[in-house]
């Protein structure tokens, strides 16, 4: 969606924005063309004693990642901090939930990474190295991002924020450049430099095992002066550089998410022409859990790609704004829960990956740390649901539900996982029934097999059973009658041989 309320309350990036080159030390100097050099491969030098990566790869052809060689649901995280020792808290963190990735924009400490006049950073390089060792030392991917748009986006009237003021290679700082938008006019000067130094980097890091992916741009149809044949070329460009470095590496990129008829950052082509490994969403949405449910199986039948959710939340509008209210609400913890456990059934690669949660929610005084503890595990019953599940071959299935439960399934012939939730749970007090009778819930089979055996698990742990059954389909569907419960309930449905 395109987040117009959230351009104009985002006043905590532009202190965001003062902090990163506070801490860049950037001196005022002559504006001139950049010139190039490579920078050395770095070997970690983090010493504590590493968890071990587990093997992480994306198939072709395959919807999920393999851990391990087997087709599981992974989750992830976006972290963001001041300093190195929040990243290395949000890393425990991450750590303890069972998440197995983090989303790092490269602009979030230190600066944005490159000169006046192009050159990687050495002191926000350092940062960096250190906190890829944090992450390596946790047993955590990371997946870079090397630009945002907020970068190269100079505050037009649809916008309404940008950090474009301080970029360093904007002319008004002492660089080269006049205009953002000449990030993406091919073959310019511009393009050269920051195809150059986002290369430099890839040389730099491509040695280190806890690369997941590397993404060129977050929401590159909100940078000025990018449409979408420039952005499309821009990114294709891009992944070439990386490939001819890091050959096997995913890559990738991400648009925001713009309905039809929203104007011009509306770019219906992109995924289907980047050259890119994977499509990314970035959800922002009240009623959070359903819009991952239907827009990720939208998107798996649009593309026919495997789906990441990049980042999300309940209102991309900042916290402390009107707007942006219900990030806060009192019951805002159940709906985020909602959310988790809706992208095991929603077809998606990956859970979790919010927004102001995960990270950014420590750039506001009035929440930080204290606030963001209440999450600090929330995906770890979905982590351990899922906990061994093989999802070759798994898909979303059709579902219909009584009338006072929601929620969706996927699965294969042989295995079948189910998460549903009160209906009436919804924003802004997602208020819930004491209980729940007497509902049911008939799925569209996949398969011949006719005996089924279905174990429900209390969805605070993930882990607990609290009631089985076994059941024989009709033809090509099984109704399933639920237990009563109050909130949600997930389960388990394996053939009997």
């Amino acid at each position: 969606m395109i987040r117009k309320t959230c351009y104009s309350s985002l006043t905590v990036f532009a202190a965001l924005a003062g902090l990163i080159f506070l801490f860049s030390g950037c001196n005022p100097g002559p504006t001139v063309p950049p010139t190039h050099t490579s920078i050395p491969s770095v070997t970690p030098t983090f010493t504590a004693t590493p968890i071990p990566l587990p093997a992480l790869t994306l198939k072709p052809g395959d919807f999920y990642f393999s851990v391990d060689g087997k087709q599981s649901i992974i989750f992830g995280r976006n972290i963001a901090g001041y300093q190195q020792s929040h990243y290395e808290l949000f890393l425990d963190w991450s750590k303890a939930g069972g998440s197995k990735f983090v989303r790092v924009p490269l602009d979030n400490i230190g600066g944005i990474g490159f000169t006046r006049t192009g050159e990687v950073d050495p002191n926000w390089l350092t940062q960096w190295d250190r906190i890829f060792d944090a992450a390596d030392a946790d047993g955590i991917y990371v997946l870079p991002v090397f630009s945002t748009w907020y970068d190269w986006n100079n505050g037009k009237p649809d916008m309404g924020y940008s950090t474009w003021k301080d970029n360093p290679v904007n002319q008004a700082n002492g660089g080269f450049v006049k205009s953002p938008a000449e990030l993406f006019q091919k073959g310019s000067t511009t393009q050269t430099m920051w195809m150059d130094w986002m290369q430099s980097l890839v040389n730099h890091w491509h040695g280190r095992k806890n690369i997941l992916a590397w993404e060129v741009f977050s929401e590159v149809n909100l940078a000025s002066g990018s449409t979408e044949t420039t952005g499309i070329d821009f990114v294709n460009t891009a992944v070439a550089l990386i490939r001819s470095t890091d050959a096997g590496r995913l890559v990738t990129a991400s648009i925001a998410d713009c309905p039809p008829g929203s104007g011009a950052c509306y770019w219906p082509s992109f995924y289907k022409q980047a050259n890119i490994d994977f499509v990314e969403m970035h959800p922002y949405q009240r009623q959070l859990d359903r819009v991952l449910i239907s827009e990720v199986r939208k998107t798996l039948g649009k593309y026919g790609r495997p789906v990441l959710i990049g980042e999300s939340g309940l209102s991309a509008a900042t916290p402390d704004s009107e707007a942006g209210k219900l990030t806060v609400a009192e019951n805002a913890p159940l709906g985020v829960r909602h959310a988790i456990w809706a992208s095991i059934v929603s077809g998606a690669m990956n859970g979790r990956t919010l927004w102001w949660e995960d990270g950014v929610g420590i750039y506001f005084p009035k929440l930080g740390i204290p606030w963001m503890q209440q999450y600090q595990t929330s995906e770890l019953p979905a982590v351990n649901f899922v906990d061994g599940i093989d999802l070759s071959g798994f898909g979303p299935l059709t579902t219909r539900t009584s009338s006072d439960i929601w929620g969706a399934a996927v699965g294969n012939e042989k295995h079948i996982i189910g998460w549903f939730r009160d209906a009436a749970c919804e924003p802004p007090d997602w208020n819930l029934k004491p209980v729940l009778s007497g509902q049911t819930v008939t799925i569209t089979v996949p398969g011949s097999a006719t005996n089924w055996q279905i174990d429900f698990y209390d969805t605070k742990s993930g882990t607990d059973i609290v009631s089985s059954i076994a059941i024989i389909t009709k033809g090509n569907t099984a109704t399933i009658p639920f237990p009563d419960f109050a909130d949600d309930i997930v389960f388990k449905m394996l053939i009997q041989e």
